[in-house]
């Protein structure tokens, strides 16, 4: 018998599934999640999805059918991606476990990994962890809770960072562009040219170089004006004082902070307030 994941007799004893319809604005989606025990002679397909289905097989042996045959073993994962057909036939007794996604975010991670219609087989290196992920997933999906939900999408996030360690995947980001995030997210607290070039296992010579060339801007400088922008913002639409504003920018002194200030925007902090007022 040829059958769908969902299409399955519900009286099939090797089968075990629960839907779990849950999406979030982050754009991934949880269609479903399940796996199947010990099953003989099963076939799957020819069937054509629209999401991605992540197979993982826990034990036996199947061929996987196409423009050339692929034979799916233990530890294997099998990714069915959207508008690809699929068809497999188990060679023995069959233990699987998958979950079915979808979403912008899903698509672009499958992507990174190189995973395709055309690549849809690689071997699991971390199975034991991915194992883990997906049957607690299975425990969560008949949670209703808001709890529950985060915690789905949180595993989901999990098992693409395990997916991320087995293809020992490196996201080759443009260092000033991390070095300019970092200061976005870090300007209020005791931020160094030396701090970040350690970060980027860079000399702050060479950092300082670099960020030059593609802003304009020393490190320092764009640290400085990321806090006078901020305190202006503070100074225009709050109450706050002086020395609360110049400790919540990255100014532990206020009295720098305002020297500092007055010379880059030719009057006082307190006198800045007043012509806004």
């Amino acid at each position: 018998m040829i059958h769908s994941v969902l299409g399955d007799n519900m009286d099939d004893k090797t089968m075990f599934e629960r839907l779990t319809e849950l999406h979030t604005k982050n754009d991934i989606g949880i269609y479903y999640c399940g796996k199947r025990i010990d099953a003989i002679n099963h076939r799957y397909g020819p069937d054509i999805r629209n999401h991605y289905l992540f197979v993982l097989v826990n034990s036996g042996e199947a061929t996987l059918y196409g423009e050339k045959e692929i034979i799916l073993k233990e530890h294997d994962m099998l990714v069915m991606c959207p508008g690809e057909k699929i068809y497999y036939k188990a060679n023995t007794p069959w233990s699987i476990q998958w979950i079915g996604l979808y979403g912008d975010t899903v698509e672009e991670y499958t992507k990174k990994l190189g995973i395709s219609g055309k690549n849809p087989v690689f071997h699991v290196s971390l199975y034991n962890e991915l194992e883990i992920v997906m049957d607690k997933l299975y425990s969560l999906a008949k949670s209703t809770t808001a709890a529950g939900s985060l915690l789905q999408i949180s595993l989901v996030y999990n098992f693409f960072s395990l997916l991320f360690e087995c293809f020992d995947y490196k996201d080759n980001v443009d260092c000033i562009t991390t070095a300019v995030k970092i200061i976005d997210y870090n300007f209020n607290n005791d931020i160094t040219v030396e701090k970040i070039a350690k970060t980027l296992h860079l000399t702050p010579a060479h950092l300082t170089r670099k960020f030059r060339a593609a802003t304009g801007l020393s490190p320092k400088q764009y640290i400085l004006n990321k806090r006078i922008e901020y305190a202006k913002e503070l100074l225009a639409n709050t109450n706050s004082s002086i020395f609360e504003i110049a400790n919540s920018v990255g100014f532990f002194d206020q009295l720098y902070f305002s020297r500092i200030f007055k010379i880059k925007e030719g009057m006082s902090p307190s006198e800045y307030r007043k012509q806004l007022q």
